[in-house]
């Protein structure tokens, strides 16, 4: 006989694992050339340039099969009491669009912007030192390709061409 408590378990059991899913929520995907960049869910904040070219700035509200809806805000300049500048959001709503309408996402701040993070520091430097050890090769009349300069020279070109 079964009791009352292993039945009401049971159903509560069964409640939970069919109200639990591992992501139930809808993922917008960026990607270039079929690699994924970046992805957003629901909540999180999203900076794109619209069809008509104006910026939207926003939350993601909701999203569907193939809309988006963003809730929007700006950020202004205001004059503070004390004669200093600060900054004050503007609610302007929600905006539902559909995604073909998203022509451009803003880049992330600080992302291949600087020579120490593109490689460009890394390439030019590889290459000065190719071209220093060579001179200085020249310049003392040693052999430039003798045995233990060589392992010298294909760091600085590994540098340089990596």
């Amino acid at each position: 006989m079964v009791n009352k408590k292993s039945i009401l378990l049971s159903w509560i059991l069964l409640l939970v694992v069919f109200n639990s899913f591992a992501q139930g929520g809808k993922v917008l995907v960026l990607k270039d050339k079929g690699v994924s960049i970046k992805n957003f869910t629901v909540g999180n904040y999203i900076r794109f340039e619209f069809s008509n070219q104006q910026w939207i700035t926003g939350f993601i509200a909701r999203i569907e099969n193939d809309t988006v809806d963003v809730k929007q805000f700006a950020l202004q300049q205001i004059m503070t009491g004390y004669g200093t500048t600060a900054e004050d959001t503007l609610k302007l709503g929600t905006l539902s669009l559909h995604i073909n309408e998203i022509r451009a996402f803003a880049k992330d701040k600080g992302h291949f912007n600087s020579v120490f993070t593109n490689g460009a520091l890394l390439k030019t430097a590889g290459a000065g030192y190719i071209i220093l050890n060579v001179a200085n090769s020249l310049i003392r009349k040693d052999p430039v390709f003798e045995s233990g300069n060589i392992p010298k020279l294909l760091g600085g070109l590994g540098a340089w061409v990596l």
